[in-house]
Formats: C-alpha cells, sequence, structure tokens
C-alpha cells in the first residue's frame, strides 16, 4: 500500500520526524494498536498465624448431684423421732428418722427363741439316729425305724433353716426402724412429722450428697467430638470459673432435643448442685476471621499471595460474616488491603513485609 507522504515532498529540516510518523502508522496498519499491561494492584499481607483464633466452643449446662433420693419407709410404723431439719448436714451413717419399733423388736425375741427350738430339735434328733444305728449294729431295731430317725434329722435342719431365715427378715425389720444416712449430704425436704403414721414405701425424708457432684451439658451434632478432643474445658458460673474434666459422652442421641449429653467432673472446687451455667472449651481448629474473606463466583475464600500474583483460595462452609475454620499453614501470606480489587490471577505489588 503507497504510503501517504512522500519523503522527498517534505522540507529536510522536517524529513526526521516525518519518518517517525510514517513508520509508526505502518506499524499500525501491519500490527494493529499497541497494548499495555496494567499496573499491579498494591497490596499489604498478613500471616495466617496472625491472624487465626482459637475456636472457642460453649453450651449450657447444670450442676447435678450425683445422689439425690427420697428416703422412704421400709416398714410400717408410727414416727417416733426426726432428729434432723430442712437444710442441715448430716454424716453418712447419721439417724434420719426414727420408727416405732416395739412389735417389730418383738417379733425378733420370738424368731430368736424359734432358732434355739429348732436348734435343740435338731440336736434330739442327731442323738436319735446315732442311738438307732448302735442298736442297728447289734440288730436290735428293724430298718424301718432306723429310717424313720434319718428323716427326723432332716425335719429338723430343715425346720432350722427356716427359723433362721425368718430370724435375719426380723433382724432387717429392726434395722428398718431407723432410717440413715447413706452418705454425707444435707435435708432438702421433710415430707412427714413426728407422730405421722409410715406406711411401707412412704418418702419421709429428700436428702442431697454435697460432693461428687457432676455437670450436665446437652450438645449439639459435632460439639461432642470437639469437647472430646479438648484439652482445656471449664464451667462458668456467674463469672465464677471451675475446671472441669470429661467423664463420659452418652452414646446416643436425644429424639427430642437432637442433642447428645455429656457429663463431666469438676477437677477441684465444685459447685453447688442445681447451678446454672455454661460450659467452655478451646477447639483444635483454628478460626479465620470473617473481615479478611471476599465473594468471588459465587464463593467465599480468602486471596492468598504467590509470588507478585494473587491466588483466591476458597473456603468450604464458609458463610458472610462468621469466621470459619481454615486448613492453612501459619506462614501463609494472606492479602488484606486491596483485596476487595482482586480477581484471581492478578498481578499486585506487596507494601508490607509480611508480618
Amino acid at each position: 500500500m503507497p504510503l501517504p507522504i512522500a519523503v522527498s515532498a517534505v522540507p529536510p529540516r522536517h524529513r526526521s520526524a516525518a519518518r517517525r510518523r510514517i513508520v509508526g502508522a505502518a506499524a499500525c496498519l501491519l500490527i494493529g494498536p499497541l497494548t499495555f499491561a496494567a499496573d499491579p494492584v498494591s497490596v499489604t499481607t498478613q500471616t495466617f498465624a496472625s491472624v487465626a483464633t482459637t475456636a472457642v466452643f460453649s453450651a449450657p449446662a447444670t450442676v447435678t448431684a450425683r445422689h439425690d433420693p427420697d428416703m422412704a419407709a421400709q416398714i410400717e410404723g408410727q414416727i417416733v423421732a426426726m432428729p434432723v431439719e430442712v437444710g442441715d448436714t448430716v454424716a453418712e451413717g447419721d439417724v434420719l428418722v426414727r420408727l416405732d419399733c416395739r412389735r417389730f423388736e418383738a417379733a425378733l425375741d420370738s424368731a430368736r427363741a424359734e432358732v434355739e427350738r429348732a436348734r435343740a430339735l435338731q440336736t434330739f434328733a442327731a442323738a436319735q439316729l446315732t442311738r438307732a444305728r448302735d442298736l442297728k449294729r447289734k440288730d436290735s431295731i428293724s430298718d424301718e425305724l432306723l429310717d424313720q430317725r434319718r428323716t427326723d434329722l432332716a425335719t429338723a435342719r430343715a425346720d432350722r433353716s427356716i427359723r433362721e431365715a425368718r430370724l435375719r427378715q426380723a433382724e432387717i425389720d429392726v434395722a428398718h426402724c431407723e432410717l440413715r444416712a447413706p452418705f454425707a449430704g444435707v435435708v432438702t425436704r421433710r415430707h412427714a412429722s413426728v407422730g405421722s403414721y409410715a406406711s411401707r414405701g412412704m418418702v419421709i425424708v429428700s436428702l442431697i450428697q454435697t460432693r461428687g457432684q457432676e455437670v450436665s451439658v446437652a450438645l449439639r451434632r459435632g460439639q461432642a467430638e470437639s469437647l472430646a478432643a479438648a484439652r482445656a474445658i471449664s464451667l462458668d458460673i456467674n463469672g465464677t470459673v471451675y475446671a472441669l474434666r470429661l467423664r463420659t459422652l452418652l452414646p446416643y442421641y436425644d429424639t427430642t432435643t437432637r442433642t447428645r449429653e455429656a457429663r463431666l467432673v469438676f477437677r477441684a472446687d465444685t459447685a453447688p448442685s442445681g447451678s446454672a451455667g455454661r460450659v467452655l472449651w478451646q477447639g483444635s481448629g483454628r478460626l479465620l476471621p470473617a473481615d479478611l474473606m471476599v465473594r468471588r463466583g459465587g464463593r467465599i475464600g480468602v486471596f492468598v499471595l504467590d509470588g507478585d500474583t494473587a491466588r483466591f483460595h476458597p473456603l468450604p462452609g464458609a458463610q458472610d460474616g462468621q469466621p470459619v475454620a481454615a486448613d492453612l499453614a501459619p506462614d501463609t501470606p494472606l492479602i488484606a488491603d486491596g483485596r476487595q480489587r482482586l480477581d484471581d490471577g492478578d498481578r499486585v505489588r506487596r507494601l508490607d513485609d509480611g508480618g
């Protein structure tokens, strides 16, 4: 294609500029307009270790007594004494209630006498059998009489066993004339008074154990595994913190609440039974703060510096405005300032030292 201007037609003093214009025009005709690379985006970075936080979990919990029985009468009788009041602290074995025991003591005396009688009859039957055997060797009695003596002894032994069993039952009944504390605890309620008639199974006193309390906590799905792996667990009750240790995770989920119960025990100081608070524990994972995350292509993630290039790293399960667990190396450089202007693969210029 002929050039639009002949160099020879241009005055000598303008020929150099004309040549440059002609060369430029020819280049445009041959290769098209020239393009230039965009300037790199200026960014700052922070390492994952410097911004990540430890996941802290919590769940509502209640302190429960290990034992809180309703002490009931096991025999019938009138209440003749109740030496404890509500709120009293009792030691193991202390008397809580006394019942009228005269009828049961009389039955015990009768049972002892019956046992003595049975022992005497057994002794007599054994002696009769011995004499019968001696006479049999002399052929002075019949086989039928010898068999009778053997039967008498066997009957006496069986009768003694019956009488001794009745004696043990009478001793148990007398022992039940007093209700004693099965452990150290506190009286929480009196259900009857002196002079009341107690029938078998009637609740008279309620007791709660003052030691061995446990903490019951209901966990959502996923929290149970985190609690089982936690190293430090505590209970916060209105600002007072108690150290705990996991005792067991119940092997089922409640069908109504869809939660799984865990039982924990106190390491040192204990909280009163019935107290409510929150169990706190640290998870094993590291959380990335929400303010570093961006959305690209319908996914949420962070930009990671790769040399002088920004790489988008998606975070599965991330939600807007919420921290998310991330599995990144501690020294991974995350782009902070300038991240909103980036797309995957953009060139960047770091303005900081990456600390």
